[in-house]
């Protein structure tokens, strides 16, 4: 096998364990990892998309697959693209015992959210600066994309022979709302299924073990056109106001609260529902709105679905007598898995070896495609990665040092779970 960056010095070196041979593979080449995962940031893969509206054959994620593909092959591993289309790839490696009986995913989305709109050239500098490497998506999660590859040839320094097999999978679409057909759903179908997974969103003081699921949705009403200056309008015979419609779709949604069992790991937690989240409405400012959109976002706790979510809303709006559609956008339940999986404990096991602290069990908020993994019995850790701050914002970055540690944590780990 074929390594590269500087480490083969390790190999042969008495008396180093598995676990010193890996921390210094990884300290060797961090420099090249923080030029890679600068790469990355550069790289514009910003999805404003959701489930319902992503293309097939526009390049949302652009080069970023290509980065990854190459660095892969170049650390000795055999890439392949695995896409609905040649613009939308998914990236998949294997490396370990193919015939082993355990198997672990390293699971991670390319996309980003989209930069605000006043800040559209600052997001992909890839700057370092104080111990910080900036950009958009530097922390969720091309951070953590960078660490999944070095942690592997970190690995392959050490000379570390895997009993199991382990999948690397850099999918496309997430961000789209963590119910894509475009990535990890699409790799299941493809056979591309593992024993047990790892998603490894930011946050290095807990291992997640569970997520809030979500529903979104879109409603229109619709209204009749007519320029403001007619004497129609003045005379109340022609024009109807959609924007008025969907104003009083707002106010009887407000304070809406959805029923719900609580869990045990969801504890204090609840499900939310946050109408309006956008709205668009009206053409001139001289003609009376004929149309308008308003959309909605609900947070759901295990045993919630979009069935009764929509149940919810429908009791609720056909007592105002407005017409409405309502229009589904995308729907990911929650799930959790139990705190004492053999998965958890080795993740927990070895990130205190690095870190010097056991993170904790904790549920998340925010979504993921961890969803799909669990709902076919994988058992899947939806959250545990580098610290970092800014995330979905102005001024995003990754800690390296934390960086550099959680490299090692997920090459520990890969070890201690397939070793």
């Amino acid at each position: 096998m074929r390594l590269t960056g500087g480490v083969e010095w390790l190999l042969n070196v008495p008396g180093l364990t598995v676990s010193t041979s890996i921390a210094r593979a990884v300290k060797t080449s961090f420099d090249e990892e923080v030029a890679f995962l600068s790469k990355l940031v550069k790289t514009k893969s910003a999805n404003p998309y959701s489930p319902t509206d992503s293309p097939l054959h526009e390049a949302v994620e652009g080069e970023v697959p290509t980065l990854i593909f190459e660095k892969l092959r170049e650390i000795g591993l055999s890439p392949r693209y695995l896409g609905v289309s040649r613009e939308r790839p998914n990236v998949v490696a294997e490396w370990g015992d193919k015939r082993g009986r355990l198997s672990l995913m390293l699971n991670g989305h390319m996309d980003t959210l989209p930069p605000e709109s006043k800040d559209v050239v600052s997001p992909y500098s890839g700057a370092v600066r104080n111990g910080k490497l900036f950009g958009l998506g530097a922390l969720d999660m091309k951070g953590t994309l960078a660490a999944y590859v070095f942690a592997v040839k970190a690995l392959m320094a050490a000379k570390v022979k895997l009993s199991g097999k382990l999948l690397l999978g850099f999918v496309v679409d997430e961000e789209a709302g963590a119910c894509s057909n475009l990535g990890t759903k699409y790799l299941l179908e493809q056979g591309c299924v593992p024993k047990a997974c790892l998603i490894g969103e930011h946050g290095s003081q807990y291992v997640r073990v569970g997520q809030r699921g979500s529903y979104r949705f879109k409603i229109i009403t619709k209204g009749e056109a007519v320029h403001t200056g007619v004497s129609a309008w003045e005379r109340g015979e022609k024009g109807h106001n959609a924007i008025v419609d969907m104003a009083k779709i707002i106010e009887t949604l407000q304070g809406l609260e959805v029923p719900f069992k609580q869990s045990k790991l969801f504890e204090g937690r609840r499900p939310v529902l946050t109408f309006p989240t956008r709205i668009v409405g009206g053409r001139a400012i001289n003609v009376v709105p004929e149309q308008c959109e308003a959309y909605g976002d609900v947070r759901l706790l295990p045993g919630n679905s979009d069935a009764q979510v929509k149940l919810l809303l429908v009791e609720k709006l056909v007592k105002l007598g407005v017409p409405y559609e309502l229009i589904d956008l995308g729907y990911a339940p929650a799930v959790e898995i139990d705190p004492r999986e053999p998965l958890v404990l080795s993740l927990q096991r070895t990130a205190k070896q690095v870190l010097g602290y056991t993170p904790e069990t904790k549920v998340s908020g925010p979504g993921t495609d961890g969803w799909m993994m669990v709902k076919r019995d994988i058992p899947t850790i939806v959250g545990f990665g580098p610290d970092g701050g800014g995330e979905h914002g102005r001024g995003e970055w990754v800690d390296l040092e934390s960086l550099r540690k959680v490299t090692e944590v997920y090459a520990r780990f890969i070890y201690d779970y397939l070793g």
